[in-house]
């Protein structure tokens, strides 16, 4: 077993050394505009292995930033939530398919500053190992293989929000950069993350991310920064996007056949929430109140106590009351507001601290029933399910022979599995789009049961315009990058 120590923390509050270098990357309106100081960057940082860490740490850090939006575009125009409340008309107008290019809340500014840092990392790599012994290829790679699924994790977000968009693989730290780039369709973008991804797994930490430089043993560290197995987990995630099936069932059993992570049993399946970082989980980003860091998912869309914008609306999808993940009728968001799994404890209003929960390894066995379902295996796709439905519930999932049954099946469990963890949406964006939008019909019955009648057939109208399901460029980036064409279900 390797033990590699390892420098990087999630405290960046204390990392004063790159908090000017953060604000010439990360503060203006976009990342289009940022302004490069290649004097400061290269002359008074890029010196040690330290630097690196430092802003990967950075990097980690920004991606926080982007917790709120992937949680909502990733839940909000399915049917498992609503938000409401002061402030939320724009959120409304969107659930409702009446979405505008200039609403404040359409933002892909979080995604690119994560990238630019990612980038950044990248590009001063070599820079760095040749002055500073201690980053010795073995660390370099593991750097560099976070770097990479830090920055493919965004651009697969991007993907499923707005389809095309920018492909940035150099940083602002010259004036050589091209700030004005046009789109990249989703075909691009996929290839290259791919590619990126079956390059940096091969060269990633595994268990040398248990092991921390100070020392001893740490679980934020093994499941908040992203080893091997987070990225074969993107990758396969990518995959089934992008309806490589066979690739994809090849990546979840490289997760699950690792014998790291095991489903956790339903007498501690709230451990998974509160305190985090079970042993289900592969990666999730790590908040703590103790070092002042804070899920801004709970400024105002999950309260602890009262006022919360979003609200569960999915009940439909539990029909067994002796399902956990229902929260014993109380809703989902208890994941965030709880502290016990008696259902009656909640979190101190301190405690706003909630890690985000990007893959476990439930996710992964219903990532590979997906694509055995679509590979015409459905015994396996069955115990695939059969895995999560018993350890969640205590009951037997019948197999299932019929196609489009087990789809539905398959769609559904993992509704109930991530209730609001951002999911759903883009797991029934994923079942429409497939072979060329066969299914678009799902989306429109789920968007149209819910409305007025007076309303379904201009929502209909929309919805058969497929581009329509994903959100429009922000205006202000259009109006400032003339190379980049707007949606054209939007442009008209």
């Amino acid at each position: 077993m390797n033990t590699i120590k390892l420098n990087i923390k999630y405290k960046i509050s204390a990392l004063w050394i790159v908090s000017i270098f953060l604000m010439i990357l990360t503060s203006c309106s976009d990342f289009l505009n940022v302004e490069p100081d290649s004097d400061l960057v290269e002359e008074e940082f890029w010196t040690k292995r330290e630097d690196i860490e430092s802003v990967l740490a950075a990097s980690y850090d920004a991606l926080r930033e982007t917790t709120v939006p992937s949680l909502i575009w990733g839940e909000l125009r399915a049917d498992m939530i609503e938000i409401g409340g002061s402030g939320s008309e724009e959120y409304q107008s969107i659930s409702e398919v009446e979405i505008k290019s200039t609403f404040g809340v359409i933002n892909w500014k979080s995604y690119y500053n994560t990238i630019n840092l990612a980038n950044t990392v990248l590009f001063y790599m070599p820079r760095v190992q040749e002055v500073d012994q201690t980053l010795t290829d073995e660390i370099r790679n593991g750097l560099e293989a976070e770097a990479i699924f830090l920055r493919s994790l965004c651009y697969f977000y991007l993907v499923r929000i707005w389809k095309d968009a920018p492909l940035v693989l150099s940083p602002s730290v010259s004036d050589t950069v091209d700030l004005f780039l046009p789109k990249s369709s989703e075909h691009e973008i996929i290839n290259q993350i791919i590619g990126d991804l079956e390059q940096a797994k091969d060269k990633a930490f595994t268990d040398e991310l248990r092991y921390p430089a100070e020392g001893g043993t740490s679980e934020k560290y093994f499941r908040g920064r992203a080893n091997k197995y987070a990225i074969l987990s993107l990758l396969a995630d990518i995959y089934l996007w992008n309806e490589q099936y066979q690739k994809c069932v090849d990546a979840c059993d490289a997760v699950i056949n690792s014998n790291v992570y095991s489903l956790i049993p339903q007498i501690d399946w709230f451990t998974m929430y509160y305190p985090g970082n079970c042993q289900e989980s592969i990666f999730e980003l790590q908040y703590d109140h103790s070092l002042d860091q804070y899920n801004p998912i709970y400024d105002d869309m999950i309260k602890i106590t009262s006022g919360s914008k979003l609200a569960f609306s999915g009940d439909k999808y539990f029909t067994n009351d002796d399902d956990i993940r229902l929260c014993t009728r109380r809703t989902p968001t208890w994941k965030y507001t709880g502290r016990s799994q008696d259902f009656v404890t909640a979190r101190q209003p301190v405690e706003r601290d909630g890690n985000m929960i990007y893959y476990r390894l439930a996710d992964i066995h219903l990532l590979k029933a997906e694509a055995l379902t679509e590979l015409n295996d459905p015994i396996q796709a069955s115990e695939e399910v059969s895995k999560v439905v018993s350890i969640r519930t205590g009951q037997s999932f019948t197999t299932i022979i019929e196609k489009s049954t087990l789809q539905q099946a398959v769609l559904n469990e993992r509704a109930r599995e991530f209730a609001v963890e951002g999911k759903h949406w883009f797991d029934v964006l994923r079942f429409a789009k497939r072979n060329h939008f066969e299914n678009k019909q799902v989306i429109l019955n789920m968007v149209i049961e819910g409305a007025d009648a007076k309303d379904r057939p201009i929502l209909r109208s929309r919805l058969l315009d497929t581009m329509s399901y994903y959100l429009p460029i922000p205006e202000n980036d259009i109006l400032y990058n003339q190379n980049l064409e707007q949606n054209p279900y939007y442009d008209r």
